[in-house]
């Protein structure tokens, strides 16, 4: 085990000397809400979205460039391509704008001359949902119905995906099915994934950020309308108990 930092541009070129290919699967660690929601940590913090990931994307490529070995790097990200959605505006508001940039630094990838894959999976943490023929997969940034799955079916697609060439430069959407609907293995939907060929919004940072705000208004209305209501509400118990002394 070699540790590293991928915020770090020194770190992740000792990193991936010698290296073939590099599975990108970090991410920032769940920050407090009130610190996201007022913008207490600066954006040039490692432990900020920006950092983890796009800044740590941007270092990975420049890295991949420099080592003569490092043929492919694989992404997990997430859909990001609706910043007014509303897992959209929420995870943006509770994480330092997350969403906004996950997709930036997918944007890096799609602008670099170095293959890639990235993979956009459901909701991961559960272990305990159906397995079998179950595996959907998508390629060119479409969407799927949005459901639960393993970490360990993402770790699985991640690794797969290295011995398609096919995948090379492309977005996939993995998500899980009804059983019998899909696929035991990712074997036969990967050899059908093609590069990307869909004209991907260059940049939507400011969306991102203007949604996160009309969140943040949104939740600063209904806290205020919640208040003045439990204020009136007082008042009003307390007027009837002076009527009944």
């Amino acid at each position: 085990m070699v540790e590293g930092d991928v915020t770090d541009e020194i770190s992740c070129k000792n990193l991936l000397k010698g290296c073939d290919a590099v599975l990108a699967l970090h991410g920032p660690a769940k920050p407090p809400p009130l610190q996201s929601l007022f913008r207490l940590l600066p954006e040039s913090d490692p432990k900020h979205s920006r950092s983890v990931n796009y800044v740590a994307v941007r270092n990975l490529i420049d890295a991949a460039k420099e080592s003569t070995t490092c043929k492919r790097i694989v992404r997990v990200t997430g859909k990001g391509e609706d910043p007014f959605g509303f897992f959209s505006i929420l995870i943006n508001m509770l994480g330092h704008m997350a969403k906004a940039w996950n997709y930036e630094g997918e944007q890096l990838l799609r602008d670099s001359d170095i293959d890639y894959t990235i993979v956009r999976p459901g909701v991961m943490g559960r272990e305990d949902i159906p397995k079998g023929r179950v595996l959907a997969l998508v390629d060119n940034g479409r969407d799927l119905p949005v459901s639960a799955v393993t970490h360990s079916q993402i770790a699985d697609l991640c690794v797969s995906c290295l011995d398609y060439p096919n995948t090379a430069r492309s977005t996939l959407t993995a998500m899980n099915v009804e059983e019998g609907t899909g696929e035991e293995t990712y074997a036969r939907l990967l050899e059908r994934v093609n590069a990307d060929t869909k004209a991907f919004p260059k940049r939507l940072l400011d969306e991102h950020k203007r949604g996160a705000r009309m969140g943040s208004a949104i939740l600063a209305s209904v806290v205020a309308v919640f208040f003045t209501a439990a204020i009136a509400a007082v008042k009003s118990v307390g007027v009837f108990l002076k009527a009944q002394l």
